[in-house]
């Protein structure tokens, strides 16, 4: 069967193939990571892997509805080329839906691993993911059936029954927006709440925020959501939705793999991504002392230089549910094992000996026993 592609759809594959290559990358430094370096894989690693493989899933199909003309107008669009651009249209809307709620389902046991020691959270997350596995159920069940029979979706001459397109997909997008907002906010009044200098409070903040990216890509999407739901011309106006499903899926994927990159990048490009650099230093005050007996005047310095690294916060936290300590207990721990990284102990003691004028007579006086003065 001859194919055909237009400029518009070679470009919005383009687009996807960046994002999907990404989102590739940052899974694959996940995974090794998870596997090999911090040796824990879990759930959540799992439910990353068959949410990537989904996307490129949702990529074959993509590839397919540009080269069977997506950006074309379907009056200039021979019918069988039309008609497999849109089974390629209709397989690609649930398998979008799968990759997304994989996703967030990888983020939220993410969540429940590293905040396992806090009940309220786990039973927020819990509760989450048996509303998104209910939702997504219903999400991939409408999107295969939304025609009765199938053929209807891209004939509508055929005898049978649609689900209105546009309530469906929009109020589809504004559950995807509110559980992405609920994901964001989650794990803040948590962290909040854990003893941590101001700066890493932050700093850990905009790592569990990374997840608002899918949210602002979900906001996004509607406009073209809107185009297409009211389209009389779908091989035409899908390229909107087409791309922007494409970016969303991915962008969740990356920001559901970036955290777990830490340890990985920092030892790739330590010089970047470590904070070894940032060192501090502490001069102990001077002690100056007598000794009462020797007369030695003792005066000593030491000045440390160096501290320990503020590790990766996701990292000491996962470590904090793996032990069941408090996050404090876990930073002497670690600094009790790894000492401060980069020390440097300059230690300078100087001893200074002052002979003084003994009494002869008076030590021996002392020495001899009375027994022995009678004698002379």
């Amino acid at each position: 069967m001859p194919t055909l592609s237009t400029t518009r759809g070679r470009e919005a594959l383009a687009v996807n193939t960046v994002f999907t290559v990404l989102a590739t990358v940052l899974v694959a430094i996940r995974i090794y990571t998870r596997a090999f370096m911090v040796k824990q894989m879990g759930p959540d690693d799992y439910a990353i892997l068959i949410a990537l493989a989904f996307s490129w899933a949702f990529f074959g199909v993509f590839c397919g509805e540009v080269y069977h003309g997506m950006g074309a107008h379907y009056t200039d669009i021979p019918h069988g080329i039309y008609v497999t651009q849109m089974w390629c249209f209709w397989a690609s809307v649930p398998i979008y839906q799968t990759s997304l709620i994989t996703t967030k389902m990888s983020i939220l046991l993410q969540y429940r691993r590293v905040f396992s020691t806090t009940p309220r959270m786990r039973l927020a997350c819990s509760l989450l993911i048996g509303f998104l596995a209910v939702y997504g159920t219903w999400t991939i069940i409408s999107a295969w059936a939304n025609c009765i029979p199938v053929a209807k979706f891209w004939d509508p001459s055929v005898e049978g029954f649609c689900f209105d397109k546009e309530a469906l997909w929009f109020s589809n997008s504004a559950i995807h927006i509110l559980t992405d907002l609920l994901i964001l906010i989650y794990p803040m009044p948590v962290i909040k709440s854990l003893q941590l200098p101001s700066r890493q409070k932050f700093a850990l903040m905009a790592v569990f925020a990374l997840g608002g990216f899918v949210m602002i890509t979900s906001i996004l999407r509607l406009r073209s959501l809107l185009v297409i739901a009211k389209s009389s011309d779908p091989t035409h106006d899908n390229v909107g939705a087409a791309e922007w499903s494409a970016i969303e899926c991915n962008v969740a994927i990356i920001c559901a793999a970036l955290p777990s990159t830490r340890a990985f990048l920092t030892k790739l490009l330590p010089h970047i991504f470590s904070s070894r650099d940032n060192q501090s230093k502490t001069t102990r005050p001077s002690r100056t002392g007598r000794s009462a007996l020797t007369g030695t005047h003792t005066n000593i310095q030491a000045s440390v230089i160096g501290g320990r690294e503020p590790e990766d916060q996701m990292y000491d936290l996962e470590n904090m549910s793996a032990s069941g300590s408090s996050y404090d207990e876990l930073s002497k721990e670690q600094e009790a094992k790894a000492g401060f990284s980069g020390i440097k102990v300059t230690t300078f003691v100087t001893q200074e000996s002052t002979s003084t004028p003994h009494d002869d007579t008076g030590s021996m006086k002392d020495l001899v026993p009375k027994s022995q003065k009678s004698f002379s």
